[in-house]
């Protein structure tokens, strides 16, 4: 584990932070479990007996907005998994490969102006001509082909819900992106205004396949 606590200590960009999140994630989440807890300066320690002052030290660290997320995010999912100067991560709870809570923020204007910093994952194989389509959609959305994966980056988790399920609904042909992009303004509008009554934002619509990854196949001659 030595290696990715010093990608975290390594300075970054915005989008090199979420890259090596990301990738600490994938890696991590097969081997980070409920009783564990790592922490960036002190290796991983049990729940039980984790110092929940420290803890309680690097999340007061975090802007407001990232702060009153991780409360949510653990009020449903318990503690995290991961805490660190740069990200908060929680694997394989709820539908969610991974929810990764950045420190830094990165400006996003769809539909309107926000930041995002909660990262969220599923496992969905999308076909390879719909990349372009999902993409176009939403440059939030983010398509992981080997491992099978499918990221929403927003600020709430309703919208990522939203993102996800307009992202399957695109990749499997049953919207173009730019009814996906109406149907999702529209929708954030109604919850910005109290309406959280569609199914799009209250969980996942679809069924996640167990055999998403891709690994693809040798190049002819290897």
């Amino acid at each position: 584990m030595r290696p990715m606590r010093s990608i975290l200590r390594s300075p970054l960009s915005h989008v090199g932070l979420a890259v090596a999140a990301l990738a600490l994630a994938g890696c991590a989440s097969g081997t980070t479990g409920g009783g564990t807890t790592r922490m960036e300066s002190g290796g991983e320690v049990e729940l039980g007996r984790a110092d929940m002052g420290a803890r309680s030290a690097v999340i007061a660290g975090y802007p407001a907005k990232q702060r009153e997320t991780v409360t949510m995010m653990t009020d449903k999912y318990g503690q995290p998994d991961v805490v660190s100067e740069q990200m908060i991560a929680w694997f394989n709870k709820g539908p969610f490969v991974k929810t990764i809570i950045m420190r830094q923020e990165v400006a996003h204007n769809f539909p309107m102006p926000h930041v995002d910093y909660l990262t969220q994952t599923v496992r969905h194989r999308v076909p390879t001509d719909k990349f372009d389509d999902l993409a176009e959609y939403d440059g939030s959305v983010i398509v992981h082909r080997t491992r099978g994966e499918v990221t929403a980056q927003c600020d709430v988790e309703a919208m990522n819900f939203l993102a996800l399920n307009l992202a399957h609904d695109v990749s499997m042909g049953r919207r173009t992106v730019e009814d996906a992009r109406a149907f999702y303004a529209k929708t954030a509008m109604a919850f910005k205004q109290g309406d959280k009554s569609s199914p799009y934002v209250q969980g996942l619509t679809f069924q996640q396949e167990s055999n998403a990854a891709d690994p693809d196949r040798p190049a002819p001659g290897m």
